[in-house]
């Protein structure tokens, strides 16, 4: 990741906890010229994260997870989104049948299937399938299937009745979602009731449901309620968890994997 994305998340995060931050204090703490740290804010605002005030910035109903772009997301966690998913393919056996959400961590998945043996891989996810495809070249024990339907450039997905319909048909082994917003009480989330949908009807075909997702997007909501986490086998996430949330979820019986 560059140092810019990298800082940048860094800020968000603070004015999340603290709610109001000033441009001098932002200056001193990242070691940058004000005018730099008024590039990032005014980015971070069109993103929706915050709002520009004299000298500084407030959050942004820093509650709410808005949507992200999926061209931006896949930038951002590189090293922990690749973590979870070497260990999320641990759970995979040979001749499983498995489906890989569209998701920029679920997606890390697949990097690590090469040695595995007659899996049956389906996804609603678009670069999930392009992922997929490329591995399909090397191993040709493996059959791929997309469910096809409506295309969500932002979330870079398959959905509408199409796609449910292709879901409801299969028997899955073990399938790995991903949230756009994860918390305790509404459990996960998602943007829109198109991909709440797809996230159901993989959830109901599937014996083992695990969520994969980095630890920014937990202790947040967005717009649709998803599914509470007691139905859950496993989450695996990264180490920057915070640790309330981790003793909240320890006792919800739903296994908890950080790596």
């Amino acid at each position: 990741m560059r140092i810019p994305e990298r800082r940048r998340i860094e800020i968000r995060k603070l004015i999340e906890k603290e709610n109001i931050v000033s441009v001098e204090r932002l200056s001193e703490l990242f070691g940058i010229s004000p005018i730099t740290v008024r590039r990032d804010l005014e980015k971070l605002q069109n993103e929706g994260y915050l709002k520009k005030v004299h000298g500084g910035a407030i959050a942004e109903q820093s509650f709410f997870e808005h949507e992200p772009i999926y061209s931006d997301h896949i930038k951002l966690f590189r090293a922990e989104k690749e973590r979870i998913g070497k260990e999320a393919s641990n759970r995979i056996n040979d001749n499983d049948v498995v489906i890989i959400e569209s998701g920029t961590t679920c997606l890390q998945v697949i990097h690590n299937l090469e040695d595995k043996k007659n899996l049956k891989i389906a996804t609603a996810g678009i670069e999930t399938a392009n992922e997929l495809w490329k591995l399909a070249t090397i191993r040709k024990d493996f059959e791929i299937s997309v469910c096809g339907g409506i295309i969500r450039p932002q979330s870079n997905t398959y959905v509408g009745p199409h796609a449910i319909s292709f879901f409801n048909n299969i028997n899955a082994d073990i399938a790995f979602i991903g949230a756009v917003a994860i918390s305790l009480d509404k459990g996960m989330a998602t943007a829109t009731q198109f991909d709440a949908e797809i996230t159901k009807s993989i959830i109901q075909c599937s014996k083992k449901i695990i969520l994969l997702s980095d630890s920014s997007k937990f202790g947040k909501y967005s717009y649709i309620n998803v599914t509470p986490l007691e139905i859950l086998d496993e989450i695996i996430t990264d180490s920057n968890l915070n640790e309330d949330i981790r003793k909240d979820i320890e006792k919800l019986n739903v296994k908890l994997t950080i790596v």
